[in-house]
């Protein structure tokens, strides 16, 4: 066979894919054990313990129109998000999913060598992102006390700097960052500055209203925590106006929200009311958490102003308490990355009193084991 034949008839996946994909993790839930347990209580993944607002459901039980497109600019969800935080809906873009938004911001900026300073640790899904994309993402990390590096951040940026990236409050150490420190950045940085606000409404705070005074601000927020939305994948964002024009050229049809899933999110945002009950319910949930834990010797839930909380273990690593914890139905996340500074913490979600208190039981159990076999 000739070499021009061979060419012709030979495929191979290899060649075509994009060789900064090939560099990526694949981004997956960490495994259960090999025998799945007789009861599974996921606190991993940030999800809401409770179903959407009754009005959401009843929305989507009513809804038969599935043969129909939703409006091609997600105007009514649009609408209904302005509403909701009071801004524009000229100025919002929605998706499937906050990750979604993401991509958007993402393809809109970067290009080979482009550059995205983030903040680790962080949601490590900005890094993946940047690099899908053929970006360099720019690790300015966060200080030994989860706290961020306004200078270092400001000292990072270059001509080839596109976007800083913060999650506020952050994800997976839970925190709110200083106030001041953001603010700086937003108001020095020459590129655009994102805020990830995925926890806001647990946290009771907003940088929505800078965004009168920054020309470089961006709000990125999602209906998966505060609203139960997780399985639904609505997720959005508030762009400065100057960007919009530029937005609408790449933002998917229907910005790839579907037509029931916008009329669950409309009928749930107009339910203020249930949101609030719910978003109560899991921060008096957490802080009494809090406080259980810190009964147990050696045991310190770090503060939180999110669905989660990160707990520091009176072990090295945490990573067998982890798997230890899996065998016994219990899911939680464990960051083992030295350079984050967590190896000896775990990240437990809020679930309800009853998965909370399975958890308190099984992690006493497994710690007092443990300091017995010492």
């Amino acid at each position: 066979m000739s070499q021009t034949v061979a060419f012709r008839t030979t495929f191979n996946p290899e060649k075509l894919v994009r060789p900064a994909i090939h560099q990526l993790p694949t981004y997956t839930r960490d495994g259960g054990p090999e025998e799945k347990p007789a009861r599974e209580i996921r606190l991993d993944w940030n999800e809401s313990p409770y179903p959407p607002s009754p009005d959401a459901v009843a929305a989507i039980t009513a809804f038969a129109a599935h043969n129909r497109y939703p409006d091609f600019d997600a105007w009514t969800l649009r609408e209904a998000i302005g509403r909701y935080i009071g801004a524009p809906a000229s100025r919002i873009v929605a998706g499937a999913g906050l990750d979604n938004v993401l991509e958007t911001l993402i393809h809109l900026l970067i290009e080979p060598g482009d550059r995205v300073i983030i903040s680790e640790p962080t949601f490590m899904v900005y890094e993946w992102l940047v690099r899908g994309h053929d970006g360099d993402s720019v690790n300015v990390p966060l200080t030994p006390e989860f706290e961020l590096d306004a200078e270092g951040i400001l000292d990072a940026i270059d001509e080839r700097t596109k976007l800083v990236l913060i999650c506020n409050p952050n994800n997976p150490t839970g925190n709110l960052f200083d106030v001041k420190a953001i603010e700086r950045i937003v108001a020095e940085a020459p590129c655009l500055v994102a805020i990830d606000e995925a926890y806001a409404e647990f946290a009771g705070a907003s940088f929505l209203p800078l965004m009168e005074r920054y020309p470089n601000l961006v709000i990125l927020r999602t209906m998966s925590k505060f609203a139960g939305f997780a399985g639904m994948r609505v997720g959005y964002g508030v762009f400065p106006d100057a960007l919009m024009p530029y937005l609408l050229r790449i933002m998917p049809g229907f910005c790839n929200v579907s037509a029931v899933a916008t009329a669950a999110a409309v009928a749930s945002l107009a339910d203020d009311e249930y949101n609030r009950a719910v978003v109560a319910r899991i921060v008096a949930d957490r802080d009494a958490l809090a406080d259980q834990l810190r009964e147990l010797p050696g045991v310190e839930p770090l503060p939180s102003a999110t669905n989660f909380l990160l707990v520091r273990l009176p072990v090295a690593d945490a990573g067998p308490v982890q798997r230890e914890l899996a065998m016994r139905g219990i899911y939680v996340r464990h960051f083992g990355n030295p350079a984050f500074g967590m190896g000896d913490c775990l990240r437990v979600s809020i679930g309800t009193t009853e998965e909370n208190e399975a958890f308190l039981g099984e992690l006493e159990a497994i710690l007092g084991a443990r300091e017995r076999a010492a």
